[in-house]
């Protein structure tokens, strides 16, 4: 077969202008899968470093924990007529908060309370102490 600007243009000719089409596309394939799993591989370690940085933000919110005093514990005290804050901070004070107020002002954080705040008798809040 004769072409005006190729000249002979034969059954070998196709044959290996097929393969080269053939190996374009394959490579064309491989680039592109390239291209995803490098996406990819972005997209996972962008949501790794976020996670860990949102865990390490509120993996320590309170101020008024210090190691050396030990481990930071919870207990639930009964509230009695009569009973306000100060009362109860006064009553279960420990020395790792350096002051009763500093005291009562966790227990009001901890319980979603203010510190005038009346308290109902019957009910329970939660207390932080110090487990050496």
């Amino acid at each position: 077969m004769k072409s005006a600007y190729y000249g002979e243009y034969d059954y070998m000719h196709r044959a290996q202008d097929r393969r080269l089409e053939r190996t374009k596309r394959a490579r064309i394939r491989q680039v592109r899968r390239q291209k995803i799993v490098i996406i990819a591989i972005g997209v996972l370690i962008t949501m790794a470093l976020c996670s860990f940085f949102t865990i390490k933000t509120f993996a320590n919110t309170d101020n008024t924990a210090v190691d050396s005093f030990g481990t930071k514990q919870y207990r639930s005290v009964m509230i009695y007529c009569g009973d306000t804050v100060e009362s109860i901070a006064k009553d279960n004070y420990c020395f790792e908060y350096h002051s009763i107020d500093r005291m009562a002002s966790e227990i009001c954080s901890i319980n979603n309370i203010s510190e005038d705040e009346s308290l109902i008798p019957g009910n329970y809040l939660v207390i932080p102490y110090y487990n050496n």
